[in-house]
């Protein structure tokens, strides 16, 4: 019986272990909601407070300025920049004719620019005229997850918070594969795994244990869609699914440290998928190993 991997731990995270969900009470015992906006593209959430409580039960979303653990818990401390990123800065007031109040910041110097970085680090203060702040970033399955199913979330589009079937027709409009994307999230969030893009591996999702700062990402998720009769929807399947393809894949995978792992949905043909009812939808997963002959042969002697 094939062995499933188990997740990696990271090393030296200190951060504390929080709730898997935003589930925060009020005083008078109500569900407190965090306001967010839908721009067209993503979802954001402004309010620092919404922010940290987002990121650290359940890490949902993405800090906008930050690489990894967003730094927005620093307070009125002076941030902390790369000179690329101060250079962006400067380029953006200057095209969309920023007139605010400038702050100064601490820049430091790309480390894939210097050799010996840490021997020749010498910060500098500069101003910096842009006053980008950090917002947090929420994937439209996020944002749906947690309106309609943990219900702590209020999106407004165009001034009005917007209703549960209104923001699924406007992510309906917006991503293509919403509704198949927001399946596939769904069922690994229910399942407590803590999904998140998995663009960077050339995957649709990727699955982490607990989350990023405490574990590095187990599954690289692959979403393949068929219909009852077991035929590929090509409309729905954002890539080659051939075996050269999945192999090459697999490989990439193994390399770094994750196992791909495809997510077969059966789309159900005469009946609508919506958001009230995901039982007609009938998921399969597959496990891809590459067979190494010196290692998986028995013993035969």
């Amino acid at each position: 019986m094939m062995e499933l991997p188990q997740p990696k731990p990271k090393k030296n995270c200190r951060l504390a272990r929080d709730l898997p969900l935003p589930i925060v009470f009020k005083k008078d015992g109500t569900l407190k909601t965090f306001a967010a906006c839908f721009n067209g593209f993503s979802v954001t959430v402004a309010n620092p407070e919404d922010m940290k409580t987002l990121i650290s039960k359940g890490y949902f979303g993405k800090a906008n300025l930050s690489r990894s653990h967003p730094q927005f818990s620093r307070g009125d401390n002076i941030q902390i920049v790369r000179q690329r990123q101060l250079t962006v800065r400067k380029a953006c007031s200057e095209q969309f004719a920023i007139k605010m109040k400038p702050e100064k910041v601490i820049v430091v110097p790309d480390s894939d620019s210097e050799n010996d970085y840490f021997t020749n680090l010498r910060p500098k203060y500069a101003i910096d005229n842009s006053c980008l702040k950090e917002e947090l970033w929420l994937g439209l399955e996020e944002a749906f997850f947690l309106t309609s199913v943990v219900k702590c979330l209020n999106v407004s589009f165009e001034g009005e918070i917007a209703s549960i079937e209104k923001l699924w027709g406007l992510f309906q409009n917006a991503q293509p594969n919403f509704t198949r994307n927001y399946v596939v999230y769904f069922y690994y969030r229910c399942k407590n795994w803590v999904v998140k893009p998995g663009i960077k591996f050339g995957g649709d999702f990727m699955l982490y244990k607990e989350g990023p700062p405490f574990y590095h990402s187990t599954y690289i998720v692959v979403i393949d869609v068929v219909d009852t009769a077991g035929k590929r929807i090509e409309s729905l399947t954002n890539r080659s699914m051939d075996n050269i393809s999945i192999l090459g894949l697999n490989r990439l995978c193994e390399t770094a440290g994750k196992d791909l792992l495809i997510c077969r949905l059966k789309w159900p043909q005469n009946s609508a998928v919506t958001y009230e009812d995901l039982t007609n939808i009938e998921i399969q997963e597959i496990l891809v190993k590459r067979w190494i002959a010196s290692q998986e042969r028995g013993d035969t002697a």
